[in-house]
């Protein structure tokens, strides 16, 4: 069974290392690179579909809103029934992707229903971690998922009135300011659950009181995302991840693979 790969954010000469890497595979039909309109042209070549993006008039906070468009519109050049979502500054190992693919391939199960259409083919996307410490908080750094459903996962509004569009804050101090915005993560997930649970709907509407760090119902919505949350995405196993991180390398430092792997839970912790 083939996958499309979709290759999304800054188009780069790491970019496109990740790109040939990934061609490799055998299980890949097709890799999309979903990059930004002023990018250097990606290099024309068989099996690579390139689609540039226009910016969204806000980033939105932690560049949630540059993720969630040049996500889907990635997603939407897909052929195939699974693909897979993951970002231009990373590349999985060669024997982690094959580890990945036939771990996903052994383990898709359904989701409960999906609350307004049961006859969608709702399949777990699978995810490299889950935080339980977090409000419907997963990595998301790489997806796996029924193409349909990765399209759903990221058919969602923008963020508006974001915390970037009010202060000027630099993206690495952005930490000490949780109490005053979603997560990126948070408002992803929180979206895709609201699909399966309407009350969802309804904390999306005052993010500030449920969403935030330290929100007056945290611990409500928690209850509802502990709840949620498994039935709709599944962990890989933490012993097949092999990851390199390039925007560590490029700030200065080296990226702690040890320190990535421990401060998230995985299917060995039953996640």
């Amino acid at each position: 069974m083939k996958v499309d790969v979709v290759i999304q954010g800054p188009y780069t000469d790491f970019a496109e290392h990740v790109c040939e890497s990934y061609l490799k595979l055998p299980f890949v039909n097709k890799v999309i690179i979903s990059c930004w309109k002023d990018d250097k042209n990606p290099k024309e070549k068989r099996r690579v579909k390139i689609v540039k993006n226009d910016y969204p008039d806000s980033p939105g906070t932690d560049n949630k809103n540059l993720q969630i468009v040049s996500s889907l519109n990635g997603l939407k050049q897909c052929e195939s029934q699974y693909a897979v979502k993951v970002r231009s500054d990373q590349k999985f190992s060669y024997t982690s992707m094959c580890k990945m693919y036939e771990f996903f391939m052994s383990n898709k199960e359904k989701t409960t229903s999906y609350q307004y259409d049961s006859s969608k083919p709702y399949n777990k996307i699978f995810v490299a971690g889950v935080y339980p410490y977090l409000l419907f908080a997963f990595r998301d750094h790489i997806l796996w998922g029924n193409t349909d459903d990765l399209i759903e996962f990221f058919d969602i509004p923008l963020e508006k009135n974001s915390l970037v569009d009010i202060i000027k804050v630099p993206k690495n101090r952005l930490g000490n300011y949780c109490q005053y915005f979603t997560r990126t993560e948070t408002y992803l997930g929180a979206h895709y659950c609201a699909n399966f649970n309407e009350e969802i709907n309804r904390i999306l509407l005052f993010q500030k009181d449920h969403l935030y760090d330290e929100a007056v119902y945290w611990y409500y919505t928690k209850d509802i995302s502990d709840q949620i949350l498994p039935s709709v995405l599944k962990s890989f196993p933490k012993s097949i991840i092999e990851l390199e991180w390039t925007r560590w390398r490029d700030g200065g430092f080296e990226f702690n693979f040890e320190e990535y792997l421990n401060s998230s839970s995985w299917h060995e912790e039953g996640y």
